[in-house]
């Protein structure tokens, strides 16, 4: 893969990692009140598995540099 497909990747990467959380807080503040409990237990679940995929592409990096 090229350096410049590598690059359009990640910037694509990144605009979806950052879009979907805001498209899912604009759809709980569009919620009603009985609807917010539920989207926002939801919305910690989407954040623990974001953060998680995070800490894995970071472990896999590291690991890949140095043990490698």
């Amino acid at each position: 893969m090229e350096t410049r497909d590598l690059i359009i990747w990640v910037i694509g990467a990144v605009l979806i990692g950052i879009g979907l959380p805001l498209f899912y807080i604009g759809r709980y503040l569009s919620a009603p009140e009985e609807e917010k409990k539920k989207k926002a237990r939801d919305l910690k679940g989407i954040a623990l598995l974001w953060m998680a995929a995070g800490v894995l592409i970071y472990l896999g990096v590291l690991l890949g540099r140095f043990v490698f």
